[in-house]
């Protein structure tokens, strides 16, 4: 990985950090990096925007 999608994804990351109980994958792509976690035994799908918000699917 180019080391912008690193830090991309790090920060992404840390920004939906708080919400899910653990991360189960990571998607980085050009628009936004997205995560798919469990919270609470659901499984939810987070997206962070490179603009800084945050969009769950």
């Amino acid at each position: 990985m180019a080391k912008d999608t690193v830090k991309r994804n790090r920060k992404a990351q840390d920004k939906a950090s708080e919400r899910p109980d653990y991360i189960l994958e990571t998607v980085p792509t050009p628009d936004f990096v997205e995560f798919v976690g469990r919270v609470g035994g659901n499984v939810v799908t987070y997206r962070v925007y490179n603009d800084g918000s945050m969009y769950e699917k």
